[in-house]
C-alpha cells in the first residue's frame, strides 16, 4: 500500500498494490511536477490493464466469454462493487488521523461522494497557508480540512459563520467554505528593511524602481519631530493570537490552542476559538488607499504594526531631535504590580467543596486548596519585596560621548532619552489598558489621571496580544547628522567639565554624609560605655573614654592597621593620665 501525490488532479491517490482495488483520497497539496511514470494515472492504467488481463485469463480458463456471461455480469454488478465498497470502508480507517467512529464514517462518505463526482474541497492548511489546486475552494460539496498544529481557520456559508476550528482534521458540509486562516506562531514584523536608507544618493540604487520601493517602505514609518525634522526608524513588533497554551500532559497544540474533555478545558477551548474568530473577522480595509492597492486590505497580522507606527508618530511629534538622544527625561520607577492568580489557581479556588464519605478525600481537597492560596500569596509577597528592573534600549546610531544612555539615582528616578521614553510608551499603549499621559512637550503626567489606551482595546477586540515593540536605528538627513556630530564635538570638553564638577559635588556630599555618620556612631558607642560604667570624676570619665576608643580600634582590623600612630598617642595619653592626672 502506498501514497502518491497528484498535481494534475490535486489529490492523494492511495493505491493498494496487493488487491488491485483503488481507493481515492483527496487531500489537496501543491506538489512539484513529476515524471509521467511516477504519476498516479500511470499506476491506475497499469493496474487496470493487469487486472483485466488476469480476469480475461480466468474467463478463458473457464471456457470463454460465451460460457461465462452470467458469471461476468454477476462479477461486474455485484462482486466488484461490493469488494470496492468493503475495501474503501477498510482503508477509510487509516487515511486520516481521526479517532472516533463518526469521523471514520465521514471519511467513507466523502470517498463515496468523490467516486460520483460530488465531492467538495479537500484542503491542507500549513502555518495558516492553504495548500490547494486552482479552483478547489470553489467546489460546493462536502469536504475535508486538515490543519497542522500551527494553523486555525474559520468557515462560513453564504449567509453565516459556520464553525471555528483549530489544529486537526475537520469536515465541512455542502456550501461551506473557508472564511479565513491564521498562523498560531508568534510572529515578528519589521519595517523597513535593514538595508533600506532613503537618504542615500539615488545613484547608489540599482534602478529608479528600487529607489521608489525603498522610499515607499520608509514613508510608511517616517515621522516629524517637534522641531520639524523627518526621522525614519526601524520598527519591530512581536505578537501572536491571544490563545492559551495547554498544560503539560493535556491535549492541544504547543503553539497555542487548548483542548480537553472537562468543563474547564472546554471553556478554555472556547476562549481560544473566540480569539481566533475575532482575529479573522477583524480584518478590514484602509480607506486612504486605492481600491487596486495591495495595502487596501488590512490583514489580521498587519494591525499591530499599523498601530505601533501611529503611536510612534504621535510621540515623536512631542520631542525635538536633540531630546531623542539626550538623557533629559525624568522617569519614576513604576510600582511593582501584585501578580494575578493563574487559571489553575482560580479554578482551584472556585471548585466547590464536596462532602464525601471518605475523610481523607476531603483533607486532600482542602490541602490542595491551601497549597494554591499559599503559592499565590508567596508570589505576591515576593513581587512586593523585589524592586522593578529598569530596562533601556539603546537606539541611537551616534550616541553623544558625554552622556550616558540612562542614569538612575537611589530614589528610583531614572534619566532616559526621549527615544527610550517613546519605546516604553509605545509598548505600554499596545500592552496595557492605561498609560501615563505626555503633553505636547513630552512632559509626563503625575499618574493620577492616566490615559486610556484605545490601541490595547482594539487589539483585545481583535483577539491579538503584543509581546514586544522595538524602535531603533533612527535615520535622518546626513547634513543634520553632521551638524549634530559637530555640535557634540564642539561641546564635549564643556560637557566633560560639567560632568566632572557634578561628580566632585556628589563625592563631597557622600564624604560629608559618611563623616557625619561615623561621628554619630562613635558618639553612640562612647555614650553607651559611660552610661554602663558610670565613672566618678573627670579623671575616671576621661580614662573611660580613652579606653573605649582604644578598644574600638583594637577590635577592627582595618582601623588597627591604619591607626598605628593614633594607638601610640592613646597609650601615651592614658599613661600620662594615670601618672599626672587630677
Amino acid at each position: 500500500m502506498g501514497v502518491k501525490f497528484d498535481k494534475e488532479h490535486a489529490g492523494i491517490v492511495l493505491v493498494s498494490r496487493y488487491s488491485g482495488y483503488l481507493v481515492f483520497v483527496i487531500i489537496l497539496l501543491e506538489m512539484e511536477d513529476t515524471p509521467f511514470y511516477k504519476r498516479p494515472w500511470f499506476y491506475i492504467i497499469g493496474w487496470l490493464a493487469f487486472l483485466l488481463l488476469a480476469y480475461g485469463a480466468q474467463i478463458y480458463r473457464m471456457g470463454g466469454i460465451r460460457a461465462s456471461v452470467l458469471d461476468i455480469f454477476f462479477d461486474l454488478l455485484c462482486i466488484f462493487p461490493l469488494l470496492l465498497v468493503l475495501w474503501m470502508a477498510f482503508f477509510a480507517q487509516f487515511v486520516l488521523p481521526v479517532r472516533t467512529f463518526r469521523d471514520r464514517q465521514k471519511i467513507f462518505d466523502r470517498l463515496i461522494t468523490y467516486l460520483f463526482g460530488g465531492h467538495g474541497p479537500a484542503l491542507f492548511i500549513e502555518n495558516g497557508i492553504i495548500k490547494e489546486h486552482s479552483g478547489e475552494r470553489l467546489k460546493k460539496g462536502p469536504g475535508v480540512l486538515w490543519l497542522d498544529s500551527a494553523s486555525a481557520a474559520v468557515t462560513r456559508t453564504a449567509t453565516a459563520i459556520k464553525q471555528t476550528m483549530g489544529p486537526g482534521v475537520h469536515f465541512i458540509s455542502s456550501g461551506e467554505y473557508i472564511a479565513g486562516t491564521i498562523d498560531l506562531h508568534s510572529q515578528s514584523h519589521s519595517m523597513p528593511k535593514e538595508s533600506d536608507n532613503p537618504f542615500k544618493p539615488t545613484s547608489e540604487f540599482a534602478s529608479e524602481e528600487e529607489y521608489n520601493q525603498v522610499l515607499d517602505r520608509c514613508k510608511q514609518v517616517s515621522a516629524l519631530t517637534r522641531d520639524g525634522i523627518e526621522v525614519v526608524p526601524r520598527i519591530s513588533v512581536k505578537f501572536r493570537v491571544n490563545t492559551g497554551f495547554p498544560k503539560e500532559g493535556q491535549p492541544g497544540s504547543r503553539f497555542g490552542y487548548r483542548k480537553g474533555v472537562t468543563k474547564e478545558d472546554r471553556e478554555r477551548e472556547q476562549q481560544d476559538k473566540n480569539a481566533i474568530l475575532r482575529a479573522i473577522l477583524g480584518e478590514g480595509i484602509n480607506p486612504f488607499e486605492n481600491l487596486d492597492s495591495p495595502r487596501r486590505r488590512v490583514a489580521w497580522n498587519q494591525l499591530p504594526m499599523a498601530l505601533a507606527v501611529d503611536v510612534w508618530r504621535e510621540y515623536a511629534a512631542k520631542f525635538t531631535l536633540d531630546e531623542l538622544f539626550q538623557p533629559t527625561q525624568v522617569v519614576s520607577a513604576a510600582a511593582a504590580q501584585a501578580p494575578q492568580p493563574t487559571d489553575e489557581e482560580i479554578g482551584a479556588l472556585r471548585q466547590p467543596t464536596r462532602v464525601g464519605g471518605a475523610r481523607e478525600t476531603m483533607q486532600n481537597m482542602f490541602a490542595s486548596m491551601l497549597h494554591q492560596i499559599n503559592n499565590w500569596m508567596r508570589r505576591m509577597l515576593k513581587s512586593m519585596e523585589e524592586l522593578p528592573e529598569e530596562t533601556a534600549q539603546t537606539s541611537t546610531p551616534v550616541p553623544p560621548p558625554s552622556s550616558a544612555a540612562q542614569k538612575v539615582d537611589k530614589g528610583g528616578v531614572s534619566m532616559k532619552t526621549a527615544l527610550q521614553v517613546i519605546n516604553d510608551m509605545v509598548k505600554a499603549r499596545l500592552t496595557q489598558p492605561e498609560v501615563d499621559y505626555l503633553d505636547d512637550q513630552g512632559r509626563r503626567g503625575d499618574g493620577i489621571n492616566p490615559l486610556h489606551s484605545k490601541e490595547f482595546d482594539l487589539l483585545k477586540d481583535r483577539g491579538l496580544v503584543v509581546l514586544g515593540v522595538g524602535i531603533n536605528g533612527l535615520m535622518f538627513d546626513p547634513r543634520i547628522e553632521e551638524t549634530i556630530i559637530g555640535r557634540w564635538s564642539t561641546n564635549w570638553l564643556k560637557n566633560a567639565k560639567a560632568e566632572s564638577d557634578q561628580i566632585d559635588r556628589k563625592r563631597n556630599v557622600v564624604e560629608s554624609a559618611a563623616r557625619e555618620e561615623a561621628f554619630r556612631k562613635y558618639a553612640d558607642m562612647i555614650s553607651n560605655e559611660i552610661v554602663q560604667k558610670r565613672p566618678n570624676g573627670i579623671k575616671d570619665t576621661l580614662r573611660t573614654l580613652l579606653m573605649r576608643t582604644r578598644t574600638i580600634i583594637f577590635k577592627d582590623d582595618q582601623l588597627r592597621r591604619k591607626m598605628i600612630e593614633e594607638q601610640q598617642a592613646l597609650e601615651e595619653i592614658i599613661k600620662w593620665i594615670e601618672v599626672n592626672g587630677p
